[in-house]
């Protein structure tokens, strides 16, 4: 099995990680976190989960400022820059038709949205992609 972090990102976000204080989790998460995604617009109920919304398995790559991915065990509080992996591969097509720079979407614990993020760069699920 190839590891998923070792491939190509499929597109690249901004992600901020919400606080407590904003509804968000209690302690913050570590890199490689395996966050569900929602899209955004899927999603009316907000600051709730709208149950009846798909979610996807899609997961975060959190980057430093250099563009380098954070080791796990480091803390996350803030916004980052994250590489965006689609996990279930047959999905691909799917979320090609969905995903566009400027895509608003949302990271969810459970029905918790822990984080929100915003879709930056189209990479391995552009057009011109794999």
């Amino acid at each position: 099995m190839t590891d998923l972090y070792l491939t190509e990102p499929d597109f690249e976000a901004e992600i901020t990680i919400l606080t407590e204080e904003q509804r968000g989790r209690q302690a913050p998460p570590h890199n490689y976190i395996r966050w569900d995604f929602g899209y955004a617009e899927d999603n009316p109920l907000e600051p709730e989960r709208n149950l009846d919304a798909e979610i996807y398995m899609i997961w975060p790559n959190f980057l430093d400022t250099e563009g380098t991915p954070i080791q796990k065990g480091i803390p996350l509080v803030g916004t980052y820059k994250a590489w965006m992996h689609i996990l279930a591969r047959e999905m691909v097509c799917y979320h090609r038709k969905r995903i566009s720079a400027g895509l608003k979407f949302n990271c969810y614990e459970g029905g918790q949205i822990v984080a929100r993020g915003v879709v930056t760069e189209l990479r391995a699920i552009s057009p011109n992609g794999n």
